[in-house]
């Protein structure tokens, strides 16, 4: 604990890694289904991932947090454009 009274936390947490996992289930879904019930699978897993992440990461610190904070914030997008992209098809 420092002055602060903050805790180092040098390796992602389990919430974290889960987070990003489901981001990336989320895109690998969505890029073999665009219809029918694995898109709407895919897309509620993305949904709640999105939801995870933003709790997990809120304030990631030391590289270790700050790598899968990147790989998680690009899944999103990435997310995104494809539940847009069938959706609009």
């Amino acid at each position: 604990m420092s002055a602060t009274g903050e805790t180092a936390r040098p390796a992602p947490g389990k919430g974290q890694i889960l987070a990003v996992l489901g981001l990336l289930a989320a895109v690998a879904i969505l890029s073999a289904h665009h219809e029918g019930l694995p898109f709407w699978l895919g897309a509620l897993t993305g949904v709640v991932a999105v939801l995870g992440y933003l709790v997990c990461f809120d304030s990631p610190r030391g590289i270790w947090q700050w790598f899968p904070a990147g790989v998680g914030f690009c899944a999103a997008f990435l997310f995104a454009g494809q539940f847009l992209t069938a959706l609009l098809a």
